[in-house]
């Protein structure tokens, strides 16, 4: 069997384990992810040293009580918002509301690997949201699949976004092929730049001509978020030089048309706490953060009608030198 019981900080968890890889997840806390590695290689997912993992609270602030690291989902919003047609109802949750939700959960074996799927209503919007992690049987490779259905009468405006939260170094390299230009959302420390700038990428962020190299902890401090299309290639590549590793997203930008990076050397955390080095790469649907600025400023946002489905995935690969001498890459 390629799955067992496991616990993470006291948590029950389950831990998917294939030839090449290994991912954990908590089921009740939001379905997240909180290990996802090759099995002997390096944590890839970042885990908050200052903020461990809690019994989510419903309507808290994420970053204050849930920003302890590991792989989040975000949905109909990713910042706390006013809902698009409804301003005087309650503000749409930080982070959106499956990271505090209570979701169904099954695991099983089958001849391409084992799957994991977790499934959960929503509050403020009549839906049903399901994922599935899959760790294939003979490749590298993570698969992630979701399913999205209007359980109600009304229309409904959203946007997703997968959060996870990498575990990054000092020379590590992001990569983000044919993509040339970002939009801005939110940055800090950097006085230079404002929410909605474009800037070419990764020229005016680092000063670098291609991938853009984390530099030391200890350096000036900032943090930005920022989106692009993903462009039609539909890959995001992190690499970690100094172990031979590297993580890459994979997916089909018609289904999957942006990604956010979330960039932390040292200029953000919440009130308290000391910032954060880490770095969030996200495939998303939509953007900026709040679902009321995409819906009407930056126009991405989605509208989900009585009765329709939505399906969208994408892969992550973690692979060895071998796998990259096979010319995977």
């Amino acid at each position: 069997m390629s799955f067992r019981q496991v616990q993470v900080s006291g948590f029950p968890a389950i831990a998917l384990r294939s030839a090449e890889l290994e991912a954990v997840v908590v089921p009740g806390l939001g379905m997240k992810l909180t290990n996802l590695r090759r099995l002997r290689g390096r944590e890839w997912l970042w885990r908050n040293d200052q903020l461990p993992l809690s019994v989510a609270v419903p309507g808290a602030s994420y970053v204050e009580t849930a920003d302890s690291g590991g792989w989040d989902e975000c949905f109909p919003t990713v910042a706390p918002c006013a809902a698009p047609g409804a301003p005087d109802a309650p503000l749409l949750p930080d982070h959106g509301e499956l990271w505090s939700a209570p979701w169904d959960s099954a695991v099983a074996d089958t001849a391409g690997g084992t799957t994991l799927t977790g499934t959960v209503l929503g509050s403020r919007y009549p839906y049903e949201f399901q994922r599935q992690l899959s760790l294939d049987a003979t490749e590298p490779v993570l698969r992630v699949r979701y399913r999205l259905r209007h359980l109600g009468g009304e229309s409904f405006p959203w946007i997703w976004s997968s959060h996870p939260l990498l575990n990054i170094q000092p020379g590590s390299v992001l990569e983000l092929p044919g993509v040339r230009r970002v939009r801005v959302d939110a940055a800090h420390g950097r006085p230079d730049v404002r929410h909605g700038d474009t800037l070419d990428w990764p020229r005016e962020i680092t000063g670098a001509q291609d991938g853009l190299v984390f530099g030391d902890a200890a350096g000036a401090p900032w943090a930005m978020k920022l989106f692009a299309d993903i462009g039609p290639t539909g890959r995001a590549i992190v690499t970690d030089p100094r172990r031979g590793e590297r993580l890459e997203f994979r997916m089909d930008p018609v289904l999957v048309p942006q990604i956010g990076v979330w960039i932390n050397c040292g200029g953000w955390a919440p009130a308290g706490l000391t910032p954060y080095y880490n770095l969030a790469l996200e495939p998303c649907i939509g953007a900026p953060d709040r679902l009321d600025q995409a819906v009407y400023e930056w126009r991405t946002a989605q509208l989900l009608e009585p009765d329709e489905e939505r399906l969208w995935g994408f892969d992550v690969w973690l692979p060895g030198d071998a796998d990259q001498e096979d010319g995977l890459r």
